[in-house]
C-alpha cells in the first residue's frame, strides 16, 4: 500500500520533558525528534538499555506521536511495529551523526480493531478462514520507511 504522509512533530524546548509528561518514560536525551541533523535528537545516556531497545523506544515514541496521538480520531493508525533497516555514520560540518533507517507499519485504528475483534471471536471456529483474515490484515497495513539523525553516545 502507498505510504501515508505524516507531519513531523512540531519543535519542543525540552523533549525529555514531553515524552515523560505522555508515555511516563525517561530518556536521557535533549534536542529535536531527529527529522533531520538540524533536529537530530542528542543522546547523553540510554538509561541501563542497550542501543537497540534504546532507538526502537525513541522511534516507537515518535511514530506514535505521528501516526496515532497527533492525529484526528479517523486519520489515526494502531498495530505500528518498527524494524531497523539500516544505520550510518556520517560526518556533517565536523559534527557526527548516526543516521537510523526503520521500516513502520500499521494500518488504521478503526481497521485494526475490527481485524482484533474478527478474530477474537472468529478463531478456532470452522467457518474462520484465519489465512484469508491475516491476507485481508497484510492489504490493510501501510508501510513507511522513515530517517531518525541522532548525535551523541550512540556506540
Amino acid at each position: 500500500m502507498i505510504e501515508s504522509k505524516f507531519s513531523p512533530i512540531e519543535e519542543v524546548q525540552n523533549i525529555r520533558e514531553v515524552i515523560k509528561n505522555l508515555f511516563n518514560i525517561e530518556l536521557d536525551i535533549s534536542g529535536g525528534w531527529g527529522y533531520d541533523k538540524e533536529s537530530a535528537t542528542i543522546v547523553h545516556s540510554y538509561n541501563d538499555m542497550d542501543i537497540e531497545q534504546f532507538l526502537h523506544l525513541f522511534a516507537s515514541i515518535r511514530a506514535n506521536l505521528e501516526m496515532n496521538i497527533l492525529q484526528e480520531e479517523e486519520n489515526r493508525y494502531a498495530g505500528i511495529n518498527l524494524t531497523l533497516l539500516d544505520r550510518k555514520k556520517i560526518i556533517l560540518d565536523t559534527q557526527d551523526y548516526d543516521l537510523f533507517t526503520f521500516e513502520i507499519s500499521a494500518m488504521k485504528e478503526s481497521d485494526y480493531s475490527k481485524f482484533i475483534k474478527d478474530y477474537k471471536e472468529g478463531y478456532g471456529k470452522e467457518s474462520f478462514n484465519v489465512s484469508a483474515h491475516f491476507e485481508e490484515r497484510k492489504r490493510s497495513t501501510i508501510f513507511r520507511e522513515v530517517d531518525y539523525w541522532f548525535q551523541g553516545e550512540l556506540k
